[in-house]
């Protein structure tokens, strides 16, 4: 399951899309040696956020826009994974270097101890070693769902679902079909077959995943069999479930009949399922 931070907070206290910056420039983590300081956002002063793929955009205290650069110690306030409120530190920025396009950006994010006001590491390592965070515009419902909402946003771990699906290629702020590329990429990840927001998988567990328009080509290599295709609101038929430990078959088509009843075992092949338009992604495992 995708590790997720939001920093849209309900109440009076904090506003949807605030950047907070706390304490003096001396405060701020240290930078690489040579690298010159520039001035910190305003201190203790929220700075309202626009997204531009990954990239954060707010206001300066003086109304120029804030560089990436300018980004590093100002920390937002917010929830991870629907817990108790926090704060989490922006100690890095980067573009990606996996992304020729240079639209996603990442950030090393920490988060603070509500008990000591120690700062740890925010984000788990991905399968490459990246332990980092970054925005998406929208909101998930319970049952997974992407979904628009004006002037809010959500962080997520490049070693959680979101994540891992942005640095595929299926980025949502592309339009209509890309957003719901990355949507059927999330349940795909998470094994959620039903699209009722319950994932069926491990960390950690190897899959080859493909689609028809280019982004993600199967490995011809990889000694994995068809699992599954998959759309934006689940499965759209499942040949055989990832891990039979955690789930069978069985008990997916009993969770989802009307989904799955028709679609699943032999009635499913990757051969049926590209000719099926629902169908967005597939994969292997």
């Amino acid at each position: 399951m995708a590790r997720k931070l939001s920093h849209t907070i309900a109440g009076a206290l904090l506003l949807a899309g605030a950047v907070y910056a706390f304490g003096p420039a001396g405060a701020r983590p240290p930078r690489a040696e040579g690298k010159a300081a520039v001035p910190p956002l305003d201190a203790g002063a929220a700075s309202p956020i626009e997204l531009e793929g990954t990239r954060i955009k707010a206001r300066r205290a003086d109304g120029a826009l804030a560089s990436l650069d300018d980004l590093v110690g100002a920390v937002l306030v917010g929830r991870i994974d629907g817990g108790i409120r926090n704060a989490f530190r922006i100690d890095d920025v980067e573009v990606d270097p996996a992304d020729p396009s240079g639209e996603t950006v990442l950030y090393a994010l920490s988060v603070q101890d509500r008990a000591t006001g120690a700062w740890r590491g925010a984000c788990a390592p991905d399968a490459r070693g990246v332990a980092r965070g970054f925005p998406l515009a929208g909101a998930w419902t319970e049952a997974g769902e992407h979904v628009r909402t004006p002037g809010r946003f959500e962080l997520t771990c490049t070693s959680g679902a979101l994540g891992k699906c942005v640095r595929m290629g299926y980025k949502p702020w592309q339009g209509d079909a890309m957003w719901d590329r990355h949507q059927a990429c999330v349940r795909m990840v998470r094994a959620d077959y039903c699209g009722d927001g319950v994932g069926h998988t491990r960390n950690g567990t190897t899959i080859d995943v493909y689609d028809t328009v280019g982004i993600q080509a199967a490995d011809p290599g990889a000694a994995l069999a068809f699992e599954a295709a998959w759309g934006k609101d689940g499965a759209v038929c499942v040949r055989r479930t990832r891990l039979p430990d955690v789930t069978t078959l069985e008990e997916i088509v009993s969770t989802c009949p009307a989904r799955l009843a028709a679609q699943s075992g032999a009635a499913c092949s990757d051969d049926a399922a590209r000719r099926d338009p629902r169908a967005l992604l597939f994969n292997k495992s």
